[in-house]
């Protein structure tokens, strides 16, 4: 394996320079990889690798208890053959410096019809989660990824190749306890 120095800012420049491989980033010591194929980078973290900038702030967030569904909705658009068997990771759980620790999480198979005509149509697929009786009030980041199939649409668990999250998706309530307006609210003589 060949290390190569990064010395770019991942957000400006533009990646087609670059060939398929490992960078670091001297400054950090962080390691990344550069697929050209699909022009993405990911990070590495714990021994998996992580595509840059797959979490993405939340445009809204659901207040979950203890015993409560949470539905998450994914959309595309889709052009091809029907493909049966794709894999994926739904989760729930807590997104830092070191990645995405899953708290919650399910793998089912998914599928998705033929579309021949030359215009993409949405595809919508979603999957339920239940809150546990214990969750933790940092449980608040949400992603799903997707990966193989027959015909296989690449990727890995490690590595999808598809993969979108949201930070601060989620407000946990009914974990800690909460009191507010603490007072004495009548006195009288008895």
């Amino acid at each position: 394996m060949t290390l190569k120095t990064l010395t770019l800012d991942l957000g400006t420049v533009s990646s087609l320079q670059y060939s398929t491989g490992w960078y670091y980033d001297p400054n950090t010591g962080q390691r990344y990889y550069y697929n050209a194929a699909q022009n993405q980078w990911y990070v590495s973290l714990g021994g998996y690798l992580y595509a840059l900038g797959y979490m993405n702030p939340a445009p809204k967030q659901v207040a979950v208890a203890p015993g409560d569904k949470f539905k998450i909705i994914i959309s595309f658009k889709y052009m091809g053959p029907a493909i049966t068997g794709i894999l994926s990771r739904w989760a729930i759980g807590v997104y830092g410096a070191l990645g995405f620790t899953e708290k919650i999480a399910i793998t089912p198979a998914l599928s998705i019809p033929a579309n021949a005509s030359a215009t993409p149509v949405t595809v919508s697929l979603d999957q339920t989660l239940t809150i546990p009786a214990s969750p933790g009030t940092d449980w608040d980041d949400i992603y799903v990824k997707m990966w193989g199939g027959t015909p296989d649409l690449g990727g890995t668990e490690q590595s999808p190749a598809y993969i979108y999250g949201y930070e601060n998706a989620l407000i946990v309530a009914g974990v800690s306890v909460v009191i507010t307006d603490f007072k004495i609210s009548d006195f009288a003589k008895v």
